[in-house]
């Protein structure tokens, strides 16, 4: 049983160095037409395209930056009432 299309893409461009992947190259990768690749970047949510590149969409560090500085500040406080 083999993978989705979609779900095929979204592993081989993430699992590049920088996370993007020409058109061309993902064409060739999938054994489909140019012009399939981006219907399967819209029915995948991870992936965009920009230019003549699907990209992997960056997730952000926002949430954690925050809960660690939250649990620093927790201790900061404490340390100073004793």
């Amino acid at each position: 049983m083999s993978l989705p299309k979609h779900v095929e893409l979204s592993q081989a461009v993430k699992a590049c160095k920088n996370k993007a992947m020409t058109i061309d190259a993902a064409a060739a990768y999938l054994r489909v037409p140019e012009f399939v690749v981006p219907m399967l970047v819209r029915e995948n949510d991870d992936l965009v395209i920009e230019g003549n590149v699907v990209m992997a969409k960056r997730e952000s560090n926002g949430p954690v930056i925050f809960t660690l500085l939250a649990f620093m500040g927790v201790i900061t406080i404490a340390g100073l009432m004793q």
